[in-house]
Formats: structure tokens, sequence, C-alpha cells
């Protein structure tokens, strides 16, 4: 059965240099599974350096919408998996519902966490019939002020429960804060 190792922490913080190095502690073979979608130049650019600062040999599977399929199907047969990161998955689950979100009603935005929270389940369910550890990376976006507009406030909530649910789930968990990693969990 595998285990999930949590890495959160605040925009450039190092999380994911510190969960790159977690995950490669696990074994040669590792599935690194990357949710961001290259929309623009700069992320572009992010996608470019986070594929320098790994290893090649890594297989990268780009799923920006169900990762958790990849952990089903890769799990069995490699020694880690890391997962980059929770809080683009969140956004891009967001994002793909139809909301007006100068005046979302109340019950719409239930349905969009629910739609987020049933692929979360998704990845708990095949992260523990995996053999391979998981170690997911996700931002820390409530240490902030409150948002102005109301998807910046749903978005931070929503992330808020995402990550209460994967720290729940998680065997250990690891907070970033200027590049130094501390063990909150496990």
């Amino acid at each position: 059965m595998g285990r999930i190792l949590l890495v959160t922490g605040g925009a450039r913080s190092g999380k994911s240099s510190f969960a790159e190095r977690l995950v490669a502690g696990l074994g040669p073979d590792i599935a690194y599974i990357a949710t961001a979608r290259a929309l623009d130049e700069e992320m572009v650019e992010r996608i470019a350096q986070h594929r320098l600062q790994r290893p090649a040999a890594w297989h990268t599977h780009e799923a920006p919408d169900f990762p958790s399929q990849v952990i089903a199907g890769q799990g069995q047969r490699c020694d880690g998996l890391l997962l980059d990161c929770l809080t683009v998955l969140t956004t891009n689950k967001m994002l793909a519902q139809a909301v007006d979100w100068d005046h979302p009603a109340m019950a719409r935005l239930k349905e969009v966490e629910a739609a987020v929270m049933v692929e979360i389940e998704a990845i708990v369910a095949a992260a523990a019939a995996s053999r391979a550890d998981l170690v997911a990376v996700t931002n820390e976006v409530g240490c902030g002020i409150v948002p102005g507009s109301s998807m910046a406030r749903f978005f931070r909530d929503c992330a808020g429960r995402v990550n209460q649910r994967m720290a729940a789930a998680a065997a250990e968990v690891y907070l970033v804060v200027s590049g130094i990693p501390v063990r909150i969990k496990g």
C-alpha cells in the first residue's frame, strides 16, 4: 500500500525542489505527474525550468485534469510518483466549470467544489492502492489577505479544503519555508 507524502508551502518556497529530492529517495523509476498547462509564455518558461531541474530518466505524464488515472496506472510499476501540483489541478477543475465568477450562485460553487473533491478522493484511493509512494505538492494559499474577488476567495477556500483532505490522508506532511522543509506530520 502506497503512502502519501504531502509537501506544501508558499510560492517560490522551494517546495517542488524538496519534493523532487524526497521522491528521488524512493528509487530510480519515478513517474512525474504534471498538472500545469502551457497557456502563456510565462507558463511555458516555468514548465521548461521544472523539466530542467528533474532527472531526464523520470517519466513525465501530463495530467491536468485526472492525475488519479496516472497514479492508478503507474503506481504498480514505478518506485515513486510525484504530483506537481494540487493547486494547479484545483484551478484546472474550477475553470472547466461554467460559472459566472462575477455573480456566482452558492449552489453552483458547491457543485464546482464537489467536482474538485471527486478527483481528490480518486487521488487518495489510487495512492492507497498503489505500491509506490505518492509525493504531492500543493501551495499554502490561506496565509495572505482575503482576496478581493469571489473567484479568488473561492479558490483560496477550495484549495484549503483540498489541502486539509490530502494532509489527513498523508503519512507525512512537510511545510517548506524559504527553502527549509519542516516536517509537520509523521
